[in-house]
């Protein structure tokens, strides 16, 4: 430990002609100043490595946060194309649950109507369908459209679903009512269907012509007033004569004044008459349905001329078979 009582001497030479500048140090200062220089340099050397490898981090850093931005617009791009094609489909299902309630409403008319033609009772408004669009002065149809691409803001979007699950949910109510209408309007068809089979509601024969209507008349023979208990159809010899309605062959057979004559019974009180037939070809018992030839016209009995006189009795009273008769065997399902 002597060195550092010990003194050292530095000399300054500026140059030639200038006066030497000594220094005299103790071995403590100068063993302080190494020690100084030495941790300086360490300092400058850890310094320049900690730069570099904090240089190094702040490029990956760099790179990692580009990476992150380009992604991050990605999914944003991705999300706003799924909000585009949510939007897209949204507006679909809007289009769908108008077209399918105009559908409902349109069968729900047709379903007063036939309910009208058939005598059910109409629709009241509270059953009614309510159309999700009021009717206006215009309507949604033709095929010219165009304008400018423009996002949809997002009330409009909101306003857009809210309608739309409004739109599904009124469906839904409309079916849920409509469907027990449907069925109740099924069964009333089939009973109508089955009394309109039984009902006398087509023509005896193809021809239209009537020679003498229901009433009041003047007797062919003696000219004298008298009731003519049905109307008489005028045609050819052979032509056939139809059963107006289901029913059973009550009676068949032959007298002065009716000729060859058919009486059939439908049921419900009703009864259907055939008379003056050159022929008669169904058999006393059995049933007829509908349009079924039962016979063929003719002259037979007090007749003048190739005719059928057809007879509806209602309750045991003749009545005017002319409003009964409404279409022809062709046109009858």
């Amino acid at each position: 430990m002597n060195w550092k009582r010990q003194t050292f001497t530095f000399m300054v030479i500026p140059d030639a002609n200038s006066q030497v500048v000594r220094f005299r140090l103790s071995g403590i200062v100068v063993l302080a100043a190494l020690v100084s220089v030495i941790l300086l340099a360490i300092t400058a050397v850890t310094a320049l490595v900690l730069s570099g490898t904090r240089s190094g981090e702040v490029a990956r850093l760099k790179q990692q946060m580009a990476a992150a931005a380009v992604q991050y617009e990605q999914m944003l791009a991705d999300r706003q194309r799924h909000i585009d094609e949510l939007q897209t489909e949204v507006a679909g299902l809007s289009d769908q649950a108008k077209s399918i309630q105009d559908r409902m409403e349109n069968i729900s008319k047709l379903e007063s109507e036939l309910k009208e033609l058939t005598g059910m009772e109409p629709l009241d408004a509270a059953t009614a369908l309510v159309p999700l669009i009021e009717e206006g002065d215009y309507a949604m149809e033709g095929e010219g459209t165009g304008g400018e691409e423009l996002p949809v803001p997002p009330e409009n979007f909101d306003e857009l679903l809210e309608e739309t699950q409004h739109d599904f949910s009124s469906i839904e109510h409309s079916m849920d009512e409509l469907l027990p209408r449907l069925e109740a309007t099924k069964d009333f068809m089939e009973r109508l269907q089955a009394t309109l089979r039984v009902t006398p509601t087509i023509w005896p024969t193809d021809s239209r012509k009537i020679s003498s209507p229901f009433g009041v008349r003047k007797d062919p023979f003696t000219r004298r007033t008298r009731f003519h208990s049905g109307i008489d159809i005028s045609g050819q010899t052979g032509d056939p004569v139809y059963a107006t309605a289901d029913g059973t062959v009550t009676f068949t057979g032959w007298d002065k004044a009716r000729g060859n004559h058919i009486i059939l019974s439908h049921g419900n009180g009703i009864q259907t008459k055939y008379e003056h037939l050159s022929k008669i070809t169904a058999e006393t018992g059995s049933r007829v349905r509908k349009g079924d030839v039962i016979g063929l016209m003719g002259s037979t009995g007090r007749s003048t001329g190739p005719h059928l006189h057809y007879e509806v009795v209602v309750k045991n009273e003749q009545v005017d078979p002319l409003p009964y008769l409404k279409t022809s065997r062709k046109d009858n399902p």
